[in-house]
Order: C-alpha cells, then structure tokens, then sequence
C-alpha cells in the first residue's frame, strides 16, 4: 500500500549504463535526468578508463570518485567560508579603528 508521501514524488525513467530505472523523487524530472546522466556519465568513463567490465565495480568506482568530488567541494567551500569570515572581521577591526581615529580628531 502507497505511503501518502508517495503522491507527491516525481517519477522519472532513466537509463544508467544501459540499465532502465524508474526513480521516485521530490526533485524534477529534469534534474533527475541531469544527474542520472552525469552518474552514466561518469560509469562509461570510468569502464573506458580502467578496462572494467564488472558493473558493480564500475558503480562502486562511480560512487567513490563522486563522493570523492563531493568531500572535495565541501573542503574548499568551509576554507572560503572561514576566509571570508576572517576578511569581514579584520574589515570591522579596521572600520572600527578608522572611526576611533575620527572621534579622537
């Protein structure tokens, strides 16, 4: 029996490494699509590249090199934060001190 929450997903067919799936999601038929060509995209590379014709390997290799790109994203996403924080505290340092100056004047 069908979940009430059921009702509100999109379903979207897709073919990933010559596989057809059909996907549940709250996402777009587009963006479902994009990503699932991205996920195939990256299997047909991956085969191409190491010679594997395991399709569990491939899929575990596929799944590996986007967390990988994934993890890597987060990392210099939290390096620029604490940049850009560290820059508009040292801005506020330096406006406070600016206006210091110009109350002592």
């Amino acid at each position: 029996m069908p979940k009430m929450d059921d009702y509100d997903l999109q379903t979207t067919r897709v073919v990933i490494f010559g596989q057809e799936y059909v996907l549940k999601s709250n996402e777009s038929e587009a963006y479902t699509q994009e990503i699932s060509a991205f996920v195939d995209r990256r299997m047909k590379e991956i085969a191409h590249e190491m010679n594997i014709g395991d399709t569990g390997k491939i899929a575990i290799m596929a799944a590996l090199d986007i967390a990988d790109r994934l993890l890597q994203h987060r990392s210099i996403q939290n390096a620029d934060q604490i940049r850009t924080v560290s820059a508009v505290e040292q801005l506020g340092q330096f406006l406070d001190g600016v206006q210091k100056d110009g109350e002592a004047a």
